[in-house]
């Protein structure tokens, strides 16, 4: 039999570990593995002295904060196929009702991806919480978010009749564990009592600049949003989900403390069945290196936080790798002083290199442990397992082969996102896609993206 398209010469990253063997793709789905150059197809792809991964899912991106959401579907998923990103989850939050507006979101999304992707809902109000039946039934979306940095600020920000406190995080995790399908929960550990106290207000609301203010360092929003009131927000979340019968299906995202982590695994080892992200910038950068570009919440911290991050990545405690990406340009993100310079960046397209480089080439994991974190628990996490993040007969066909020993300097070109700039402009970083293919086609070869606007879908979800 002949195939759509054949990896060749490879080493496959299974689930049951590395395997010296082809892979073949028909229908836009893995169809055969099989000894090397025992496999026919149409197209083959030489992965000679390379590995061939599971496609790379960044959960945590938000597409259509800076640009509509047409323009970044079309411009961002052409930037993670650089990467070997090959689905991404975009949160995402507005006011009114999701089921009058998911329409016209839909049809943006659809027309522009280049790769699948998912949505996950950040619900701002009881009315909200009362839609989610008809969000799973209607669009497939099974995965939320409570965003506790915008409780006491929901009101002013978004005009809805909520403030999101405790007993709205209540309804909605109660409202999740009655449905039948499986949820998730994606939360943002952030204790704003103790945060809008160190920032002498709160910092979701805006204000007038104050021009008489001191020009100010990095430093100052590891102050004001302090490892603790991340920490202790993380533990009163998940109790919260506890007490419904939820914690298996809570996410805390961008856990960017060590304390933090340490707090995880306690949880984790009294019983609690709590997954936590990390981003790669609290993987890879420290305060001490951070300016404007990186202004991000939370916020980078320091050198003991970035190792207790990657030792809690190493032995499970954390379990996925997300970016908190958003594209924007250096005109829109930077401003007079860095307490007027926007949140947020761009960092998709390095999520998996930084990952390899920094993790897999320094000793820090393995590579099994890698295709983990960026792909096979994610997957599991985000309810996309095993359509997404593994490689295996049935599964999408979408793949990455990776040659972990060239080393490349990030540029803005090199990742051909919308934005001129990257928080690592100038690394030198080594493991790079050299092929990416998403649904059995090949959609990234040697710098140039193939795939078009428009070929990617939703992951309607359950499976």
């Amino acid at each position: 039999m002949s195939y759509d398209l054949v990896i060749t010469n490879g080493t496959l990253v299974t689930e049951s570990g590395l395997l010296e063997a082809d892979v073949a793709a028909e229908d836009g789905t893995i169809a055969a593995i099989g000894s090397h150059g025992s496999l026919e197809a149409e197209e083959i792809i030489d992965a000679d002295e390379k590995h061939v991964l599971p496609g790379a899912i960044d959960p945590h991106t938000h597409h259509g904060i800076y640009n509509s959401l047409a323009e970044d579907a079309n411009t961002e998923s052409r930037s993670d196929l650089v990467g070997g990103v090959t689905t991404t989850g975009n949160f995402f939050r507005r006011p009114g009702s999701y089921e009058k507006i998911m329409d016209d979101y839909v049809e943006a999304a659809e027309s522009n991806y280049r790769h699948d992707y998912f949505f996950s809902l950040g619900l701002l109000s009881f009315e909200h919480v009362e839609e989610i039946p008809t969000i799973i039934d209607e669009f497939g979306i099974t995965t939320f978010k409570w965003y506790m940095n915008y409780k006491y600020a929901a009101s002013e920000k978004f005009g809805v009749d909520c403030e999101m406190r405790d007993d709205f995080g209540s309804k909605f995790i109660e409202t999740l564990a009655k449905q039948d399908e499986p949820t998730t929960l994606g939360y943002h550990s952030e204790n704003v009592e103790i945060t809008n106290a160190l920032a002498g207000g709160n910092p979701y609301i805006e204000t007038e600049a104050d021009e008489t203010a001191e020009e100010e360092e990095y430093e100052v929003f590891v102050e004001e949003f302090p490892d603790y009131a991340e920490a202790q927000s993380l533990v009163a979340g998940a109790s919260l989900a506890r007490q419904h019968g939820y914690d298996d299906s809570f996410y805390a995202v961008h856990v960017s403390a060590g304390r933090t982590a340490d707090e995880l695994a306690t949880l984790q080892e009294a019983g609690y069945d709590v997954t936590g992200e990390t981003c790669t910038h609290y993987l890879t950068l420290t305060s001490e290196e951070c300016d404007d570009r990186m202004k991000v919440n939370p916020p980078v911290r320091h050198a003991e936080d970035q190792e207790t991050l990657w030792n809690r990545l190493a032995d499970g405690t954390i379990s996925c790798i997300g970016t908190d990406h958003c594209a924007n340009t250096t005109d829109e993100k930077i401003g007079e002083t860095i307490r007027e310079s926007k949140l947020g960046f761009p960092s998709s397209g390095t999520m998996l290199p930084l990952i390899l480089s920094e993790g897999v080439n320094e000793g820090r994991i393995s590579l099994e442990r890698a295709v983990d974190v960026t792909s096979t628990n994610t997957a599991k996490a985000w309810n996309l397992y095993p359509k997404k993040g593994t490689v295996r007969v049935g599964s999408d066909a979408d793949l990455v082969v990776v040659d972990l020993e060239e080393t490349k300097t990030v540029t803005p070109e090199r990742l051909q996102s919308v934005a001129d700039y990257s928080i690592y402009d100038g690394r030198a970083v080594t493991g790079w896609p050299t092929q990416t293919i998403v649904g059995g086609e090949l959609a990234y070869e040697e710098g140039q993206v193939l795939a078009e606007p428009g070929t990617g879908t939703h992951v309607d979800r359950p499976l």
